[in-house]
């Protein structure tokens, strides 16, 4: 022991004492009790602690366990969500108990090869929580080097398929616009807004003189059973989103019985996912079309947008999407127009 005591003014003792970390740093920490006995005590007890720690340190297991904790105040709850998520069932069940600073890329690759059976999206979320979780074993001075640098996930998987409504599907719900709800649906499907972002939307989000909206909060599950409005979009980005005369028209005759532009029924505050889907069954639930999700309104907005021409980095602004690449999904849905463009190949002699 590197320390010294010392009494202090009200009679008790302090115990100093220059301590080694694991990252190769030294701090003095002070024990101070009422004897010199208990004094060493507490610092005997923060050394065993340390002890542990340093031995739960020693696997995958034991950092990914507390990488989690150190996540949990850092992020919003739905990434420390998911990342627990994948933690738990995937990371830790194929190498949580080997030694961390022996973890090698034919292990993430091992780990990897255990969730081929997965979507793209799953098994992009388990690289990218083994990796954060090496990352940071780097950081903290457990490991030389991140064993997921180099690898990155195999992208063989089909492409998703993509659901719109048709165009005389499209007419019977803007035939039926004056109905309850009506306003959200409108929302959906003339700006292709989210529906966490519409159930966070104010009037005060909206100019209907230059006729756009600012999309900047939605209504985000914060912790397990409860949702509010957080100040950011999906991608912590405020956008700007232009309308139309339909749109416009709707919005002009809406209701104005809350700050909210389509509220709770009852308490006129934000509505929650949960109410926002009844209510969305609701409208659709006489309708004589297809019952499609929320976000195949969003879909049916993006496609028909590029179906008119619209240029592609326009759409992927009024999406909010971070990347183009997430946007041309949408070039791909309907084969229809590049099919009667094909049967114009004329090969044969004029």
């Amino acid at each position: 022991m590197n320390g010294s005591f010392r009494k202090k003014p009200n009679g008790s003792w302090e115990l100093r004492v220059w301590i080694d970390m694991p990252d190769g740093s030294h701090i003095q920490k002070s024990f101070c009790r009422r004897t010199k006995a208990l004094a060493k005590a507490a610092y005997e007890e923060f050394i065993e602690k340390g002890k542990q720690q340093k031995e739960s340190r020693q696997t995958v297991e034991g950092w990914g366990k507390e990488w989690l904790e150190l996540k949990r105040g850092s992020v919003s709850y739905r990434t420390y969500a998911n990342y627990e998520l994948y933690c738990n069932k995937y990371v830790l069940p194929a190498i949580g108990k080997k030694q961390i600073a022996k973890v090698t890329p034919a292990d993430i690759e091992h780990l990897m090869g255990r969730a081929s059976h997965l979507s793209k999206s799953a098994r992009h979320h388990i690289f990218i929580t083994v990796d954060q979780i090496m990352k940071s074993a780097v950081r903290n001075g457990l490991r030389q080097q991140n064993p997921c640098e180099g690898l990155s996930v195999k992208a063989e998987a089909p492409l998703k398929k993509i659901e719109w409504f048709s165009l005389d599907e499209i007419q019977t719900i803007i035939k039926n616009l004056d109905k309850p709800f009506g306003v959200a649906i409108a929302l959906m499907l003339y700006t292709g807004l989210r529906s966490e972002e519409i159930m966070g939307l104010r009037w005060g989000d909206i100019n209907q003189k230059e006729k756009t909206i600012t999309v900047r909060r939605a209504v985000t599950r914060v912790a397990k059973g409860e949702f509010l409005p957080v100040e950011r979009s999906k991608n912590d980005k405020v956008r700007i989103v232009t309308y139309g005369d339909e749109l416009a028209m709707w919005l002009k005759s809406a209701p104005k019985t809350s700050i909210y532009v389509v509220p709770a029924i009852r308490s006129g505050g934000y509505m929650t996912p949960g109410s926002f889907r009844r209510q969305y069954d609701k409208f659709f639930s006489d309708l004589p079309i297809r019952k499609l999700s929320p976000h195949k309104l969003r879909h049916t907005y993006a496609t028909y947008l590029i179906k008119g021409g619209a240029e592609l980095r326009a759409v992927q602004t009024l999406l909010g999407h971070s990347s183009v690449r997430v946007t041309e999904i949408y070039t791909h849905v309907d084969t229809s127009d590049q099919r009667r463009a094909t049967q114009k190949l004329a090969y044969a002699d004029s």
